[in-house]
């Protein structure tokens, strides 16, 4: 059980199975956080900067508490890596998400990355709890090999509602290799139906892990386009390289009128 830092009610939280405090301190202040590893907390950054650069209409939290209460009135807290609102406009910070603050606002979507600590949690209560609540799709997934054989990468695991009960499926191939674009399989890309403006897969990337070897990526492609939605750095350097290329042509293009200039002056002498 954890004390809540704003309201001061007591939630179940899945969290903190199997976890112990510093002796006298209090949990509170040693909240838990998520991230346990250079590439988990650099996937959950990837994941933030993609859905808000490209959906900023909709919300994206990040390591954020949310706090639901079952129908039997019990009050849990569980901890994503990823959740996102659809169409919810809200442009001020939290330090937690209560769906009865926002109309009973149910995140379309939850993302968990699984780790060597929490991956029984993410999997198995994580799972329960999401059907419970009723979010329509909650998704794990591995980035690299560090939660054993059954769940080595490339993994991910997509729960999602049918008649109020989940049902789940496993992606265990890659729809590309980083940087290799113009090679999307898009028979590996998943749709997830007209709930959410995209859909994922998984893509190899060009960095390694220094013991667990090769990295993955949960990914996010266009709707109806074989195409990778981008981060803010990538659309920004996209659009420098646009407009290298559109100045390169403007100086090709005045140095082919300054030629044809220096014909015509050579043929009939300078113009008046």
């Amino acid at each position: 059980m954890i004390e809540d830092e704003t309201e001061g009610k007591i939630f179940r939280t899945t969290r903190d199975k199997g976890k112990t405090y510093d002796e006298g301190a209090s949990p509170v202040l040693q909240r838990i956080g998520r991230r346990e590893s250079e590439p988990h907390s650099e996937e959950v950054s990837y994941m933030y900067d993609v859905l808000t650069t490209n959906f900023p209409d909709s919300r994206t939290f990040w390591d954020l508490h949310h706090y639901f209460k079952l129908e039997d009135g019990t009050e849990i807290d569980l901890q994503f890596d990823i959740s996102f609102c659809k169409g919810l406009i809200l442009k001020k910070a939290l330090s937690s998400y209560d769906p009865s603050q926002f109309n009973g606002r149910i995140p379309d979507m939850a993302i968990n990355i699984l780790s060597k600590s929490t991956w029984r949690i993410d999997l198995l209560d994580h799972g329960d709890y999401c059907e419970k609540v009723k979010i329509p799709y909650y998704i794990v997934f591995t980035p690299y090999d560090t939660v054993g054989k059954l769940y080595s990468p490339p993994f991910m695991r997509v729960f999602h509602l049918e008649n109020d009960k989940y049902v789940h499926f496993d992606i265990r191939d890659i729809a590309l290799k980083e940087g290799e674009e113009e090679m999307i399989d898009n028979t590996k890309i998943v749709d997830l139906g007209n709930r959410l403006p995209f859909r994922i897969g998984l893509m190899e990337r060009k960095k390694s892990h220094i013991k667990c070897g090769k990295l993955y990526r949960l990914v996010f492609f266009d709707k109806e386009n074989d195409i990778l939605l981008k981060t803010t750095a990538e659309k920004e350097r996209e659009r420098a390289e646009k407009e290298r290329e559109r100045a390169e042509k403007e100086t090709e293009r005045a140095n082919q009128l300054k030629k044809i200039l220096e014909k015509y002056k050579q043929k009939y002498g300078e113009i008046n």
